[in-house]
């Protein structure tokens, strides 16, 4: 059975994943693999096209919508002290910009005017705060090598210039990093099937229950890939995928028929 069959038998099928234990172990080890690329796909895309609204944000619209300052012990100051419509907002459809040295802005509040999947730059007070498709990270401005808005828009350059680059590599770590994710998760979950099935003594081994844990992960990761592509957030996703793995793996180690004492 090719790894295609093998996916989406895995959605529905219980039985079917409990005969995928008997397989090579390289099938179960690519085929989880193969999975992973599939969940990782949203994540690329808006990583990607969160990246390309940024780089969409001329130079002019930096030059001409945020006011000259500079940081002094730290924190931004406006030179323009007649400037009184502070914070400013600029809006670049799914990019936010934020600019606020009065102090009345900080991440909390810019998380709360944002989409879960919208992205923002917000130049705070104390630091430059980024958020993109759900994560998000906080700079001082001397991390950055800020200290006045010339500065600013010559890291503008800056990151247009290596952007073609650094994504690849980033999205490489990211996928990576949720790869291993995955694996332990199986290596968990495997565990799990390993205590049901009596520590090997059903005839079931901790090698077997892994492979029924590669394929018992499809059909929770299949649920979170589609709403990580309708941009839907699930009140304790986590939690959910968590217990639909282990409903799946429960259901299929029932399927396998036990050794009857000699």
């Amino acid at each position: 059975m090719n790894i295609f069959k093998r996916f989406w038998r895995s959605i529905y099928s219980p039985k079917d994943i409990a005969t995928f234990r008997k397989d090579k172990i390289s099938k179960s080890i690519t085929y989880l693999i193969v999975l992973g690329f599939l969940a990782f796909l949203p994540l690329a895309y808006y990583t990607t096209t969160t990246t390309q609204n940024v780089l969409k944000l001329s130079k002019e619209s930096l030059q001409n919508q945020i006011p000259d300052f500079n940081v002094q012990d730290g924190k931004l100051v406006t030179k323009d002290q007649t400037a009184d419509n502070l914070p400013i907002s600029i809006d670049e459809g799914s990019l936010h910009i934020y600019y606020d040295a009065s102090g009345t802005l900080d991440k909390d509040d810019v998380d709360n005017k944002i989409g879960s999947y919208e992205s923002a730059f917000a130049f705070l007070s104390n630091g430059v705060y980024i958020t993109a498709s759900g994560f998000s990270q906080s700079f001082s401005y001397k991390t950055l090598g800020i200290s006045d808005k010339d500065d600013l828009l010559e890291m503008y350059a800056s990151v247009t210039d290596v952007t073609k680059y650094v994504i690849p590599l980033i999205l490489l770590v990211l996928f990576i990093i949720m790869l291993g994710m995955m694996f332990f998760r199986v290596a968990i979950y495997g565990l799990f099937g390993y205590i049901l099935t009596g520590f090997g003594r059903g005839g079931v081994s901790y090698r077997e229950n892994w492979m029924i844990a590669t394929y018992g992960i499809t059909l929770a990761t299949v649920f979170s890939m589609v709403m990580e592509w309708l941009q839907i957030q699930v009140p304790f996703g986590m939690e959910i995928n968590m217990a639909v793995s282990l409903i799946v793996i429960f259901l299929a180690i029932r399927t396998i028929p036990q050794n009857k004492p000699e």
